[in-house]
């Protein structure tokens, strides 16, 4: 199975039409994926059935405002930084408690780009910060089972990494952040055979993320001399 390229996702968030489509081809010769809405209602519905990596929310807008969207998408998305874009100076103190970064629309598109990968190389910092355990390459061959509205389907695919804390890898399929999920990682060579119960961290692309959950002394042994095995070979 061939990977694709890993872009980070930004979901841009303006009522003017014309706006939209500058941000979406501004950002999409800067290499991101640019995702709009034209409203806070059509924003929320985007982000509960999309991945994201970043929003950028105007503020005036016909049926939520920016900081009212920001709000909710926290709750939603609270790793997802966002940026309010907006041309209105005159903002409610509490608005700005709810976003990452305020960038005003007189400035020059290059200046939002830079506060866009100033926040996403944070958010990237702050993940690998939270990590007890480091990783190591590892090409091994992954299995993912997951529950499917009562019935178990299994994905497969390959890592890339692995520690004693988690695994990341190449998935052939749609996984969200925060499902819980049963990983089967294989290695015919040493002929080992892993069963960790797992859950999707992060997700960019068909890239994932997942952290060992409820593994047991025998399986986090196992985990262990298959993560020694990889230093030493």
């Amino acid at each position: 199975m061939e990977s694709t390229p890993i872009h980070n996702v930004v979901l841009c968030v303006d009522d003017d039409e014309a706006i939209r489509s500058l941000l979406k081809t501004a950002l999409e010769q800067f290499g991101y994926a640019a995702v709009v809405a034209s409203n806070g209602r059509e924003a929320l519905r985007l982000a509960a059935q999309h991945r994201l990596d970043a929003v950028i929310v105007d503020y005036s807008m016909p049926d939520m405002n920016g900081g009212d969207v920001a709000l909710e998408m926290k709750r939603l998305r609270p790793d997802v930084p966002i940026i309010l874009f907006s041309g209105s100076q005159d903002l409610p103190s509490s608005t700005r408690t709810h976003v990452d970064a305020f960038v005003a629309k007189s400035e020059r598109l290059s200046t939002l780009v830079a506060v866009l990968q100033r926040l996403l190389q944070a958010s990237r910092m702050k993940l690998f910060a939270v990590r007890r355990f480091p990783r190591f390459p590892a090409r091994l061959s992954l299995a993912v089972t997951v529950d499917r509205a009562g019935e178990l389907a299994m994905l497969q695919g390959f890592s890339t990494e692995l520690g004693e804390g988690g695994i990341g890898g190449i998935v052939d399929g749609d996984l969200e952040p925060g499902e819980h999920v049963l990983l089967t990682i294989s290695d015919p060579p040493l002929e080992t055979q892993l069963e960790p119960r797992a859950q999707v961290r992060y997700r960019k692309d068909n890239y994932y993320g997942f952290a060992f959950s409820d593994v047991g002394p025998t399986e986090q042994a196992n985990v262990r001399q298959l993560c020694g095995r990889l230093i030493s070979g």
